[in-house]
């Protein structure tokens, strides 16, 4: 099944059950927040890549009210929800778009992803970082809230007992788990020390992970020149 197809299926539950399946969501897009450079009133350009049904942008937008949103995602019937949650409110366009196959068109100050680009292999992943870079105007920032792979297959074997036991006390139903762990084949995830590199390897600066539990990791880089 395409990414495309799994994501289209998953779009009526996807938000439902967020905070079972990430225990740390508080955290995790809190401290992704944090790192966007602006105050809160400020007016920017933002490209929400990956978006889904566009809880990353609700989170933003509730912080910076001013800033203007694009959307993007692979998945039509993500876009659809994306577009009902944001019905009748300024500041937020929609792309359907495939960020692998297609270039990023457009220039923004900050470029955000959520739980989106673990579905890239290693080179399609520095393509998309290399894509990002130059989408983003000078001093643009990009953060990146993804998961990462255990360095070793212990680390990983921990990862997933931790996701499994945090996922349950969350309240996650056996299908509920049954159906993630499904949707968890779609993923190719990298680790940290990987993501990190390829960040660097595209030319941004001050590349950093801010946060990290288990699986769970921000981080971000900079565009200086």
């Amino acid at each position: 099944m395409s990414i495309a197809r799994v994501f289209d299926v998953a779009a009526d539950d996807y938000d439902a059950t967020r905070k079972k399946y990430i225990s740390c969501f508080d955290d995790f897009y809190g401290v992704a927040i944090q790192q966007i450079p602006y105050a809160k009133l400020d007016s920017f350009k933002l490209l929400d890549l990956g978006a889904g049904t566009g809880l990353f942008s609700a989170l933003v937008k509730s912080a910076f009210p001013e800033c203007q949103i694009t959307l993007t995602d692979i998945s039509a019937d993500m876009l659809e929800k994306a577009k009902e949650r944001f019905f009748g409110v300024e500041g937020f366009s929609f792309i359907e778009h495939d960020y692998i196959n297609e270039e990023i068109l457009g220039k923004f100050d900050v470029v955000v992803s959520g739980l989106s680009l673990h579905h890239s292999t290693e080179s399609e992943l520095a393509s998309v970082f290399g894509k990002v870079y130059s989408c983003l105007k000078k001093g643009g920032t990009f953060i990146n809230a993804d998961q990462i792979l255990g360095r070793t297959p212990e680390i990983e074997k921990k990862y997933e007992e931790a996701w499994l036991k945090q996922a349950k006390l969350k309240g996650c139903t056996e299908e509920e788990v049954r159906i993630a762990l499904a949707r968890m084949k779609s993923d190719k995830t990298l680790p940290l020390s990987k993501q990190i590199s390829l960040l660097e390897g595209e030319g941004f600066n001050d590349v950093n992970c801010w946060y990290q539990y288990y699986r769970y990791a921000v981080y971000s880089g900079s565009k200086h020149a």
